[in-house]
């Protein structure tokens, strides 16, 4: 790709980028004057914390919305403004890696930093998401002793948070701040559900709908729960000692071929610029690199699977 054209595609997407900076502002603005507001009306000092915490989920830009879910879901809380401008640095970054790579290069190293950011962030959250559901029996005995003493949902889900240990903690902690806002706490737990992909707080959210509009026992329902839970686990863990040949054979052959493809790039850049400059060596690179990404997803969720079912 000539000089010419590679500068016109990199102020397309800076553009492009630009507009979706202009979008992400009106959001923040929409947003902060909702925090003002709560925070005059209610006079609650956690309110600020609270609500900032929950418009990384709930942001209106989808792509604010997913980025900001995957870091929620490692551990790293981030604001819709702060994932803003990490992707608008991240997109002016792009015509400069084009500019100073070449057009393949500049791919391969995009695509490359991307994957590793993904997986590194995937890997993290899965490694959260397994020590949440682990603690989550110990937590809903903890949530059912609170209740049998004639507590609510939303104080026995408080009070038990206050004694749990990292990363259950902070999870119910914000929960309680965002019900202490005036949110439902079957809302609530849905939402948590949903952004980090825990299923069981989705039943707990159904449970304590159920019981808001018709009453019954919650303490049946986490009992059954937390049994469930157990039982589950110890299924995955006999999954996993099965599986383990079969996943680090699907490691291998999705970090080798692009290792080779990288090591023979280095050595010989030629072999490559010779094939994309030939109509048939373009079509033939294009295609090898979809179906490797292709594979490496179908590997990496396939390996996902086997260890953690709700991802």
């Amino acid at each position: 790709m000539s000089l010419p054209i590679l500068v016109v595609f990199a102020l397309a997407l800076l553009l492009g980028f630009a507009a979706l900076l202009l979008l992400l502002k009106v959001n923040s603005k929409a947003r902060s004057a909702e925090v003002n507001l709560r925070m005059r009306v209610l006079g609650d000092d956690a309110a600020a914390e609270a609500l900032a915490s929950r418009t990384a989920a709930n942001s209106g830009n989808p792509l604010v919305k997913l980025v900001g879910n995957l870091f929620w879901r490692a551990g790293i809380e981030l604001a819709p403004d702060a994932v803003g401008r990490g992707l608008w640095i991240a997109a002016a970054l792009i015509p400069v890696l084009l500019l100073i790579l070449g057009w393949i290069a500049g791919l391969m190293a995009i695509s490359l930093a991307v994957v590793i950011v993904f997986g590194v962030l995937s890997r993290n959250a899965a490694r959260r998401r397994h020590k949440i559901v682990e603690q989550l029996p110990t937590y809903l005995e903890a949530v059912m002793r609170v209740l049998a003493a004639g507590n609510t949902l939303e104080e026995s889900l408080a009070a038990a948070a206050r004694e749990s240990p990292e990363p259950i903690r902070p999870l119910f902690t914000s929960i309680g701040r965002q019900v202490r806002l005036g949110a439902p706490v079957e809302t609530v737990l849905a939402e948590a559900g949903e952004v980090h992909r825990l299923r069981d707080l989705k039943v707990i959210a159904l449970a304590a709908a159920i019981n808001r509009k018709y009453g019954g026992s919650l303490r049946h329902v986490m009992k059954s729960l937390i049994n469930n839970i157990r039982q589950r686990d110890v299924a995955a863990r006999e999954l996993r000692a099965l599986t383990a040949e079969t996943r680090f054979s699907a490691m291998v052959l999705g970090i080798i071929p692009t290792s080779l493809s990288l090591w023979i790039f280095s050595r010989n850049r030629e072999f490559y610029l010779n094939m994309w400059a030939d109509p048939t060596g373009k079509v033939l690179l294009i295609v090898s690199i979809v179906m490797q990404v292709a594979g490496v997803i179908v590997l990496f969720r396939m390996m996902n699977a086997t260890e953690d079912p709700d991802a």
